[in-house]
């Protein structure tokens, strides 16, 4: 999640050094697309991060926190954004990465699907 948010901080940075005001170009796109009442797009985007929990093996401690925390308030909207761009750089990385073995002397454990569905079985097992 860290380097995540770290990449999005510096790609924000390299747009704006290209000369890319990103506020100008937001407003223009929210005015060419017709509104769409956020409990509309919250659903929408909750259902999105439902099946993409199970595609990437969330826990269900997570899920179960996020689920209980976010009911549509218009205020939850960055929450959403940001769990569905979460769910959907880990569902790339398991796409690209699969079970691959962690590089000799890395720093952080590398996230594979073996390793994702062990962690929810444990989980699993210790809740029944």
């Amino acid at each position: 999640q860290k380097q995540l948010l770290v990449r999005q901080v510096l790609d924000l940075e390299a747009n704006e050094a290209a000369g890319y005001n990103s506020e100008i170009n937001e407003e223009d796109c929210e005015a060419n697309e017709p509104a769409v009442p956020w409990h509309v797009t919250f659903r929408e985007q909750r259902q999105q991060i439902i099946e993409l929990w199970d595609v990437c093996f969330v826990p269900i401690i997570h899920r179960t926190q996020f689920y209980l925390l976010f009911k549509g308030d218009p205020a939850d909207q960055i929450y959403m954004e940001v769990e569905l761009r979460r769910l959907t750089w880990l569902q790339q990385h398991l796409a690209e990465n699969g079970n691959a073995s962690p590089a000799p002397g890395a720093d952080e454990p590398t996230v594979s699907i073996s390793s994702s569905l062990r962690a929810l079985r444990r989980e699993r097992e210790f809740l029944a």
